[in-house]
């Protein structure tokens, strides 16, 4: 847990000196108008579709913004029917993977409402993430009220001349981890630097 703060806080540093690079006066990190716990969240997905496809993954990071401990949640889900291809080159997971590691949708939503509680929920493409997650609730009558970020959105309000917004481009350019690409935690981290950065220049939550 201590790791992840200190992967946490020299990620957001790491990314602000490369865009120091390329625009003058970057200001220091300050993150104290954040909420005190929020919770970064991310989906892997058989598809674009909420009414067509399924969640095959949730992973999230409770950040304790003045604390040294940040909690993580992942589940695999159990798959309906067989994974098309492009998504197991994709994720690397696999139909054998959510056989023996997978869980129940509802017990997966069940656990993951518990760890969010009524904290605020950041994603990078919310508009993405929570249309899959409301869509799965409401199926099982299970709601999520929590408020929301989009970590994608403020990214693009803070750097409005960037070419690209893709997580993977925003990580690449900004120093961090590529690994677990298009895992749910992995993800996690790396929209959690950028949302921090961003949330940092913009003073906005």
């Amino acid at each position: 847990m201590t790791t992840l703060l200190i992967l946490l806080v020299l990620g957001a540093i790491t990314y602000w000196l490369y865009r120091r690079s390329r625009t003058s006066g970057a200001p220091e990190i300050n993150i104290s108008h954040l909420p005190e716990q929020f919770v970064v969240f991310d989906l892997e997905t058989t598809g674009l579709d909420p009414s067509k496809h399924q969640i095959i993954e949730i992973g999230a990071i409770r950040v304790n913004r003045s604390s040294d401990r940040h909690d993580t949640y992942q589940n695999l889900i159990k798959a309906k029917r067989k994974l098309p291809k492009k998504i197991v080159e994709l994720t690397g997971i696999t139909d054998d993977l959510l056989k023996s590691d997978g869980v129940a949708l509802d017990e997966a939503l069940k656990e993951f409402s518990t760890f969010v509680g009524e904290l605020r929920l950041i994603s990078f493409n919310a508009d993405f993430d929570l249309a899959f997650l409301h869509s799965a609730a409401a199926q099982h009558g299970i709601e999520f009220r929590n408020p929301t970020s989009c970590a994608l959105k403020m990214a693009r309000r803070a750097w409005p001349k960037r070419g690209s917004f893709r997580l993977i481009d925003l990580a690449r350019d900004g120093k961090l981890s590529m690994s677990n690409q298009h895992r749910a935690l992995g993800d996690c981290e790396r929209a959690l630097h950028v949302y921090i950065a961003a949330a940092s220049k913009l003073r906005a939550v």
